[in-house]
């Protein structure tokens, strides 16, 4: 094999290389992304947990949920 059929053999296989890499990278990217979505929908989508016996803690369970309608529904100014 010539020098130049050579070169252009490496140069074709590391632009190959990097190109699947890259398309790997992006669809993991993208795969992390739904896969965080699926979670916080999920999250969203659980049914509240029954009210504690606890004062303290029913006080917080309450904060949490007025804090979770107010980011869902933003307020008009």
């Amino acid at each position: 094999m010539e020098t130049s059929s050579i070169i252009l053999l490496l140069v074709s296989a590391s632009i190959s290389f990097a190109l699947g890499r890259v398309i790997v990278h992006f669809r993991n990217v993208k795969r992390k992304r739904q896969s965080l979505e699926r979670q916080a929908q999920e999250k969203q989508n659980c049914p509240p947990e029954p009210e504690s016996k606890n004062k303290a803690k029913r006080k917080r369970q309450l904060q949490e949920l007025n804090k979770a309608q107010r980011k869902k529904a933003p307020v008009a100014k």
